[in-house]
């Protein structure tokens, strides 16, 4: 029997009885459309996961600590981070200047620095300090100049995108004693106190104690940064520095105010690197690395693989709450078969006594609740697209726009509640069918061990 045969047979009896195979569809497409939405809503789920590590600031980089393990464990200086540097797949690695001697930093800008703004030094502060090739590679993204170079003369910097309106004047009262940096009506920024490619600017550090002496250099800036929160602060209305710029300010300042200085090691330690990995993929080889040298450390993907088997163990629980619809359904197709063998007896045996092979008994049964299943499938998917429109539209309503960690409104982002990808939708129709096929086995497998003599004479 040719297969188109064995479809024409199989689509005909299932119009015959047509009550029983909607009724039948009707519970595969509950079933369906089940598992489809609460796989959805993982699927939901798990991109607001990806969104949220995103948000958590760039995946390859990692912070390095001078806090050790074990106290044999050599300090954080220039050849560790050198050796942590010449490890396969880091892009560079820094350290992040923080002095133990210096507090704040005043940056004077304007004729005779009329203007001015306070700040701090060191990591997610205003003034930071790093390699000055390691700069570029870390990832700041000029808006206007260019990076520093080698060549550049000492004190040479790159500055947060609106460092301009970060200067105020100290002898008026607040608020006229700054520009806000918001745009007017026209789009057009107004104009601050300070430009920081023209105007003279001081970088002063002050002293901690009464009567110390004040010490400032002046300060080129070369470009500006385009202000991203996930890099820090600086990058709103900071400055970045090459570290070695600031190491000489530290011991001009130390010098000038005497301070006694316990740890005369020959070599600098510092308090903090950043490591910067070439790809996502190679960032838990680079941190066992490290931590096989004994330093602790922190990275965002430290939490990925946590967050993610939270998020697994919700899209199976989702899974299997809308797999027990299924296997209702699953039942239900199993009682419409053999109910349709017991009406069918006297047809089974004229086609046995005509020669109608047993496999293609078996595959007329078979194809019947496969077909059930495909029905129900296709029809359970294309609601499940049509609710997850709805309650997208009602979420997107409801919870307005989207937030950033840092509270700031992403813009063309939406809050969604269930997220049906194409493969999912193949799949939902894939395993009904399946279903709808495995269901259809048992009574397939009575319709063949059927007498034909005994069906046609007891019908």
């Amino acid at each position: 029997m040719r297969i188109s045969d064995l479809i024409k047979l199989s689509t005909d009896n299932l119009k015959r009885r047509k009550g029983r195979t909607i009724l039948t569809v009707l519970g595969v497409i509950i079933g369906t459309c089940s598992i489809v939405m609460m796989m959805s809503i993982g699927e939901a789920i798990d991109k607001s996961t990806e969104d949220m590590m995103q948000g958590m600031g760039d995946l390859t980089q990692i912070t390095v600590y001078n806090w050790r393990s074990e106290e044999e464990q050599d300090p954080l200086t220039d050849s560790v981070i050198a050796q942590i540097g010449a490890m396969e797949h880091v892009k560079v690695a820094t350290p992040i200047y923080q002095s133990n001697y210096i507090g704040s930093a005043t940056i004077l800008g304007g004729k005779s620095g009329k203007y001015q703004f306070e700040g701090w030094i060191g990591p997610n502060n205003d003034i930071i300090g790093m390699n000055i090739d390691a700069i570029q590679e870390y990832g700041y993204e000029l808006i206007d100049g260019r990076y520093p170079e080698e060549k550049d003369k000492p004190f040479t910097a790159i500055a947060g995108q609106n460092i301009d309106y970060q200067f105020y004047n100290p002898k008026r009262k607040w608020p006229h004693n700054r520009v806000d940096p918001t745009p007017d009506e026209n789009g057009v920024m107004p104009e601050p106190f300070v430009d920081v490619y023209k105007d003279k600017i001081k970088l002063t550090l002050n002293p901690q104690e009464e009567g110390g002496k004040v010490v400032e250099k002046e300060l080129k800036v070369v470009g500006k940064v385009k202000e991203d929160w996930n890099k820090g602060y600086e990058t709103y209305g900071g400055l970045i520095m090459n570290i070695e710029d600031l190491i000489a300010l530290e011991e001009e300042y130390i010098k000038a105010n005497k301070i006694r200085i316990s740890d005369k090691s020959k070599e600098r330690s510092y308090n903090y690197a950043v490591i910067k990995v070439e790809d996502i993929k190679y960032v838990e080889e680079v941190l066992a690395a490290i931590e096989e040298m004994g330093y602790d450390y922190s990275s965002p993907t430290s939490y990925i693989d946590e967050i993610k088997k939270s998020t697994q163990t919700i899209q199976l629980i989702l899974a299997g709450l809308g797999s027990i619809s299924l296997l209702v359904a699953a039942i239900s197709i199993a009682n419409t078969m053999t109910m349709a063998i017991y009406e069918r007896r006297r047809e089974i045996g004229i086609m046995k006594v005509l020669g109608c092979e047993i496999k293609n008994i078996r595959a007329m049964f078979l194809l019947e609740s496969a077909g059930i299943g495909f029905l129900g499938g296709v029809a359970g998917v294309a609601i499940s697209y049509l609710l997850s429109f709805v309650l997208n539209t009602i979420a997107t309503n409801m919870m307005g726009p989207s937030y950033d960690m840092y509270g700031n409104i992403v813009e063309g982002a939406k809050t969604y509640i269930s997220i049906i990808p194409l493969w999912l939708a193949l799949a939902g129709i894939g395993f009904s069918s399946f279903v709808g096929m495995l269901s259809g086995y048992i009574p397939a497998n009575k319709a063949v061990k059927i007498s034909a003599l005994t069906a046609i004479k007891n019908d």
